[in-house]
């Protein structure tokens, strides 16, 4: 049975990656504010690139030995679409008629529902971000399952065939990419595969020498803990000046996970507490959600503009090395947008429970069922199509 007991959980890392997720909400909000402002959040586009090293460490972690002695390639990617899917589509079918009505109902609505549907939309495939812009990671995530999978179960747990991407993609993210580190639709597979291949190579590392899993001191695990939680911020709040940088930044995220997956800290400690955790448990919801809140908010105050004859958007270049778009501007004030982010976060946060219970959970385990029966059907003689 594939059940979560079989999964081998870093709190710490998960609490992690609901910061970041939040982050990137802030990031993608558009509100002139204080928040909008901190060098950290108009960088906090890189922390995609800690989601793709913690998955690549994490699907390492629990898959890798099991694919190389022939759990299934076939069933381990349905497992990870039981993941990951459910939610893309609910988001999608929402974003639908979101667009639709932006835009209108054409060729370009169409190639957009078809390439969602089919998780091509971060390869390369769409001439730009479509529908709900965040899913382009999840397109590009499952493609990586899909690598990953292929690659161990043909080649086995080695880490040489992980050093290309590792090698190869920071020079096209450099040198190629239009939009360097912040490429999403057009060379999104690349910078995943990247972030995704350092991750795995983590895992090994920690793996190969006992040092990086043996306790110290718990003053001196404190200490590796808060220098890297410092080297985080200062390093993400500074990127956006180099693109030297900006594509070293998944090696930064690299340390950071093998520095807290040990949970030995007593910021490992803070990050296990019960509201973290929690965060940490609606990462994805609320990565999948915050598009789909950013519109519906945004669609609202283009309303009240028209009716009040009040102007709330401004033409603005948040992103560095952007032109400038239309932003939320709350009458110029600072502390207002400040209120609106907060309040747009918090509200995400909550709708993210909601989508967790009602649509990740019962996907996932839906699945789960599915798979129990199919073994149930192996063990009596009928090997599935999907494990051969």
């Amino acid at each position: 049975m594939d059940s979560a007991k079989n999964i081998t959980r870093y709190h710490a890392l998960d609490s992690w990656r609901g910061i970041c997720a939040c982050m990137v909400a802030l990031f993608h909000f558009d509100v002139i504010s204080h928040l909008s402002f901190l060098p950290l959040t108009r960088n906090a586009y890189l922390f995609v690139d800690f989601f793709f090293v913690l998955s690549g460490f994490v699907i390492a972690s629990n898959y890798r030995s099991r694919l190389a002695e022939g759990f299934g390639t076939g069933r381990f990617l349905l497992l990870r679409l039981g993941r990951i899917y459910p939610l893309h589509l609910v988001t999608l079918l929402l974003f639908i008629p979101i667009d639709a009505a932006k835009d209108g109902i054409g060729p370009n609505l169409l190639q957009a529902s078809v390439t969602n549907i089919l998780l091509l939309q971060g390869l390369g495939v769409n001439p730009q971000n479509w529908l709900n812009f965040a899913s382009w990671s999840i397109s590009t995530e499952f493609a990586a399952y899909v690598i990953f999978a292929a690659v161990v179960s043909r080649i086995g747990p080695t880490i040489w065939p992980w050093l290309l991407p590792i090698i190869a993609g920071p020079v096209v993210l450099a040198t190629i990419s239009p939009d360097g580190m912040n490429a999403t639709f057009d060379y999104g597979l690349v910078r995943c595969l990247y972030g995704f291949a350092l991750g795995v190579l983590a895992f090994d590392l920690r793996e190969r020498f006992p040092v990086l899993r043996a306790r110290l001191a718990p003053s001196v695990e404190t200490l590796l803990e808060a220098a890297s939680l410092m080297l985080v911020v200062g390093y993400v709040s500074v990127a956006g000046s180099s693109v030297t940088l900006q594509v070293a930044s998944p090696l930064v995220f690299t340390l950071v996970v093998l520095v807290f997956a040990r949970e030995a800290g007593a910021v490992s400690r803070w990050l296990t507490v019960p509201s973290m955790l929690t965060i940490g448990t609606l990462t994805y919801s609320i990565y999948m959600l915050h598009p789909l809140l950013r519109a519906v908010v945004r669609a609202i105050l283009m309303v009240v503009e028209r009716l009040t004859h009040t102007e709330l958007f401004a033409s603005y270049a948040l992103s560095p090395g952007h032109e400038p778009t239309k932003v939320v501007s709350l009458n110029g004030s600072l502390w207002l947008g400040d209120l609106l982010q907060i309040a747009m976060l918090l509200l995400t946060v909550l709708l993210s429970v909601a989508t967790y219970r009602l649509v990740e959970e019962p996907g996932r385990d839906w699945v789960r069922r599915l798979m129990d029966r199919r073994r149930v059907g192996t063990v009596r003689g009928a090997r599935p199509a999907f494990d051969a």
